[in-house]
């Protein structure tokens, strides 16, 4: 961590990831925390004891401007495309992609965004239809923005599957893709190391990031083994 800010915004708060950067971010009491959940009664159930933490509900709290944003709410859902509904497919897109979007524009970040998307982004599977395209357009989003501000540092963290309640009611996808399964901590450290530094992409873990620069020369062979290895969802 390059620590050349103070004030930083955490999105969606309240989730695991959020937690444990949070939990690194609150040794330093020089970082003032700016924290947005829908659920503002467990944010100061979590936090309450931060004396360098401010709460704000998704929504309804003007967000401040800051030194960095990172924007790390996001939902799925996981069914074949005939299975979703429309609401499903509006629900993702707004908050994978728009809010976020929706963030950057309020809180007006003077140092770095931290756009928190997925590996499904660069790496779609079945079952992902609607997930991985509004990942796919945060990214696409970040890589365009960073063309346009190359005064600011933008980030987006595309990991795979984490051991978090994200995935709470499938543990049988958990334990079929052990090997590349990461916890909330591990990304927390690989984020909190980022903060100010110059950093356009992580891809998480090295296997999956690995795949996508593959996917990149061979994408019909992807195809073939996505559907053969990692057809869990």
């Amino acid at each position: 961590m390059k620590k050349n800010f103070k004030d930083i915004l955490i999105t969606g708060a309240t989730g695991d990831i959020a937690q444990a950067l949070v939990k690194l971010l609150a040794e330093d009491k020089d970082v003032r925390l700016h924290l947005l959940s829908r659920d503002l009664q467990k944010l100061e159930q979590l936090y309450g004891g931060l004396p360098n933490a401010c709460f704000y509900q998704e929504g309804v709290s003007p967000l401040p401007e800051v030194d960095i944003l990172v924007n790390n709410a996001g939902t799925a859902v996981f069914e074949a495309f005939e299975e979703l509904t429309m609401d499903d497919i509006e629900a993702m897109f707004e908050v994978n992609s728009l809010l976020a979007i929706r963030h950057i524009k309020e809180s007006r970040p003077r140092i770095q965004i931290v756009n928190i998307a997925s590996i499904a982004g660069k790496l779609p599977t079945a079952k992902s239809t609607a997930y991985s395209a509004s990942k796919a357009a945060l990214i696409a989003f970040s890589d365009a923005l960073r063309m346009e501000r190359p005064d600011l540092i933008i980030t987006t963290v595309n990991t795979g599957p984490v051991r978090t309640k994200f995935h709470a009611d499938n543990p049988a996808y958990l334990e079929r893709v052990g090997s590349y399964v990461l916890t909330a901590d591990e990304i927390a450290v690989k984020i909190y190391k980022q903060l100010g530094r110059q950093k356009a992409e992580l891809n998480l873990p090295w296997q999956l990031a690995l795949l996508v620069k593959l996917r990149g020369l061979f994408p019909r062979i992807f195809d073939g083994v996505s559907l053969r290895f990692f057809n869990y969802k």
